[in-house]
């Protein structure tokens, strides 16, 4: 009898692609990365340049994911395990731990584009080092909108079996290396996703966010509830 996990990765060989978006650019967001406080609106003439600037970077970002859905061999507190068409890769670090209620695993990669970040060096190239600010605020937020359209089609997905999803973690946070990077992109093979990995792990363009979301039962993801809250880094950005 095939198990839901196998039913949800039964396409882990496939790679599944977001291109659809959605346009509208979350202001709120935008706010959060340039530092203001929840409920801390920016001046009549600050508003007018964010606005310009929102705009613009909308205009020019190509928000896109790829992700793939494969399932767990074997899951310990400090490492993970899925399987691959090529074999068996290998996760390191606390993510073991919190995604504990997990049958299967989502590995994704999700960008803004090239432009936002050619915009941004432009910008700082002429003297406008706040210009460039807002449109790399509003690059991340529009890198997390493709991670969200991720989340939604695996919850979507994941609901046909009475599955759920877990947060996401990322290499570089949650007691998890940046070098795993290299381990997630390796899951994708000579795929071309549209964002590269540096020597150092880092992704190119800068406005791209990848990481790991689990898929379990979801009565289990529940009860296992939100690592935050075990978490020690209580000052964490990723604090949720």
């Amino acid at each position: 009898m095939v198990s839901s996990a196998e039913l949800l990765a039964q396409t882990g060989t496939a790679l599944h692609r977001v291109d659809q978006v959605p346009a509208c650019v979350d202001l709120g967001e935008v706010l959060r990365y340039l530092g203001y406080p929840v409920g801390v609106e920016p001046n009549s003439h600050l508003q007018t340049i964010l606005d310009d600037w929102v705009s613009e970077t909308s205009r020019r970002a190509i928000p896109r994911a790829v992700y793939i859905v494969l399932p767990v061999t074997q899951l310990r507190p400090r490492s993970l395990r899925l399987r691959t068409p090529a074999g068996d890769a290998e996760f390191h670090g606390a993510i073991g731990e919190f995604l504990g209620a997990s049958e299967c695993v989502a590995a994704f990669i999700a960008t803004a584009g090239p432009e936002v970040e050619r915009l941004a060096s432009e910008l700082m190239q002429r003297g406008d080092p706040l210009a460039a600010m807002i449109v790399n605020a509003v690059g991340a937020e529009r890198a997390e909108a493709a991670e969200a359209m991720v989340i939604e089609q695996l919850r979507e997905q994941a609901q046909k079996c009475a599955f759920a999803p877990t947060l996401p973690y990322s290499p570089g946070y949650c007691g998890m290396a940046l070098t795993e990077q290299r381990t997630l992109f390796s899951l994708f093979g000579d795929y071309d996703v549209g964002v590269t990995l540096t020597d150092s792990c880092l992704m190119r363009p800068l406005k791209s966010v990848s990481g790991l979301i689990g898929l379990g039962p979801a009565e289990r993801v529940r009860a296992f509830g939100s690592p935050c809250d075990r978490c020690e880094l209580y000052n964490c950005a990723m604090r949720r």
